[in-house]
């Protein structure tokens, strides 16, 4: 909901009636105003009817993975609400917020944690694009039933009645559309959430072949090579300008990116007058500057840049996980320990016993990582092995940390039921609930 905001006398905030109406507040009344200097977050009812669960906030505070890990472990049902903007830098900031409509929005709807349906204002995540990108449908097909959509028939039934699909097929492109929109939102940097607790919608719900700790990590695997592609070309904001004629034929999304390069804008804004997906736009941009048909700021010195390749990559310092997701999870566990030991003697002997139980595949993430006498847990060093293994890095390797923690503290949570007595476990996991969205 987009409003102007006008302020009355003595400090009144003015709004339309139907924006009021939506907010709860139809004929006035008090409220409250969550704000930060510069902007505000959201106006509540001050009243007994209050609205259902949420949290929002900065996607430069939490990125998207972060947030659906979040609702993933938490089991939580309802939906996560994005407005992604082009870019971080001032300008594009300042053209979003004049152009609202410049801003891409996009629903995504769980139950008890799990993915089961999502939608996007993004051309690039409509169903026919989704369709094309895969290969399930060929262009000419696709303009011709696009020409038949109307009002009550949509593209998917038309693809259909055309015998272009079988329900079949178009129930796998439904899911594979929902896949895209959230993995897509995965790489987004720049914008705000809102997640909304209720009912999930069951008339739109799918079934998705894919888990939504299986979505996680491809999520960050997509987020891993965004954030490689955008090095090679100095960052998202580089700009891209015209270079000489390409060595190589070039594919249609490149095509589209090098028809909007004009020596102004960085890749995310180019990626939306391409209508690109971001990862899609590095993609293609890395791939014209490999050809030359296009050129970025000037890369380090050769000698510099051997000398990068040659450094092997440092492994995280414990120092760089004093917040964040990380470090809840230690303040969680050592709570846990706190319960537990104030209990039953062994406390610490059954929290370990986790490590001795562990499948080959997973026992080397947690080399050298024991509870101590004081409940306390090196999660550093989890990172640092998940690192070292090789197989995931970057943003990836975080995840498939935070993923092996989450399993550990599933674990110590069901010690937890197992050794309390109900009201004292059932008001420890409202406490650990707390401390995971930072309210404890």
């Amino acid at each position: 909901m987009r409003i102007r905001v006008g302020i009355g006398a003595e400090g009144e905030i003015v709004l339309p009636p139907r924006e009021a109406e939506a907010l709860g507040i139809a004929g006035g009344g008090e409220g409250e105003l969550l704000s930060a200097r510069g902007a505000f977050a959201l106006l509540t009812a001050a009243r007994c009817d209050q609205p259902r669960a949420w949290f929002a906030g900065s996607l430069a505070a939490l990125t998207v993975p972060e947030v659906v890990q979040f609702v993933f472990t938490t089991l939580k049902t309802g939906v996560l609400l994005l407005a992604l903007r082009r870019g971080q830098d001032e300008g594009t900031a300042q053209r979003d917020a004049d152009a609202p409509e410049r801003l891409r929005r996009r629903s995504i709807f769980f139950r008890d944690g799990q993915v089961v349906f999502a939608s996007s204002s993004d051309p690039v995540d409509r169903l026919g694009s989704v369709l094309a990108r895969a290969g399930v449908v060929g262009a000419a097909d696709l303009e011709r039933c696009a020409r038949l959509v109307r009002s009550g028939r949509p593209l998917g039934q038309v693809l259909v009645d055309e015998g272009v699909l079988t329900s079949g097929q178009l129930y796998e492109g439904l899911t594979l559309q929902v896949k895209e929109i959230l993995l897509g939102a995965c790489v987004e940097t720049a914008g705000t959430f809102a997640f909304l607790e209720g009912p999930a919608d069951e008339q739109n719900s799918v079934r998705l072949p894919d888990r939504t700790r299986d979505l996680l990590l491809e999520g960050m695997r997509r987020v891993e090579e965004a954030e490689a592609l955008a090095a090679r070309l100095g960052g998202r904001s580089a700009v891209l300008a015209r270079g000489g004629a390409p060595t190589q034929q070039l594919s249609p999304a490149e095509a589209r990116l090098l028809e909007a390069v004009d020596g102004r804008r960085a890749v995310p804004e180019l990626a939306f007058e391409a209508s690109l997906g971001l990862l899609e736009a590095l993609r293609a941009a890395a791939a014209l500057v490999a050809a030359g048909a296009a050129v970025t700021p000037p890369p380090p010195a050769a000698e510099e840049a051997k000398e990068a390749e040659e450094v092997e990559p440092p492994l995280p310092e414990p120092a760089a996980l004093r917040a964040g997701p990380f470090e809840t999870y230690r303040r969680i566990l050592r709570r846990v320990h706190g319960a537990l030991a104030a209990a039953i003697p062994d406390a610490r002997a059954r929290l370990n016993s986790y490590f001795d139980r562990l499948p080959p595949r997973i026992r080397p993430m947690f080399d050298g990582v024991r509870v101590d006498e004081a409940g306390d847990m090196d999660v550093s060093r989890v990172l640092a092995n998940v690192t070292a293994a090789g197989e995931y890095r970057g943003a990836a390797a975080r995840a498939r940390s935070l993923e092996a923690l989450e399993d550990l503290l599933a674990f110590a949570l069901f010690e937890v039921k197992n050794c309390l007595p109900a009201a004292e476990a059932d008001a420890l996991l409202r406490e650990v609930g707390r401390m995971q969205v930072g309210k404890a």
